[in-house]
């Protein structure tokens, strides 16, 4: 299961990554989705500044996902945030919904480590 959790936190860790490379280099231009209002919302996060805060929020957690003492973290940490890219892509850009789901797959299968989140909720109760 520890070889399935790696595969999962570098596949997750890919496009956290890619677009935080993607936001300095601009290769690749933000989705097209004209009427879509997902689209509109991705322009005004970048136009207005916010992404530049996601964008670094991705970097750090994308390259904790890497790092095995940290991969964990990285991984709890980053969940809230899938999560709200697949709620963003299921009511405001559907064509994103599938990578979305892939991406939610992905960080499920990396915080599934059952001894770490044992640690969690004992460090809780005491």
């Amino acid at each position: 299961m520890s070889r399935l959790r790696m595969l999962a936190s570098v596949g997750l860790a890919i496009p956290l990554l890619g677009s935080a490379a993607n936001y300095g280099l601009q290769l690749v231009e933000p989705p097209a989705g004209e009427g879509l209002p997902g689209a509109e919302m991705w322009r005004l996060m970048r136009d207005g500044g916010l992404f530049f805060w996601v964008i670094i929020g991705h970097a750090v957690t994308g390259a904790m996902l890497l790092v095995p003492k940290l991969r964990f973290l990285g991984a709890l940490l980053q969940l809230p945030v899938t999560l709200g890219i697949a709620a963003f892509n299921l009511t405001m850009f559907p064509p994103g919904v599938a990578p979305a789901l892939v991406m939610v797959t992905l960080n499920l299968l990396a915080v599934a480590d059952s001894s770490a989140l044992r640690s969690l909720t004992e460090a809780h109760r005491r």
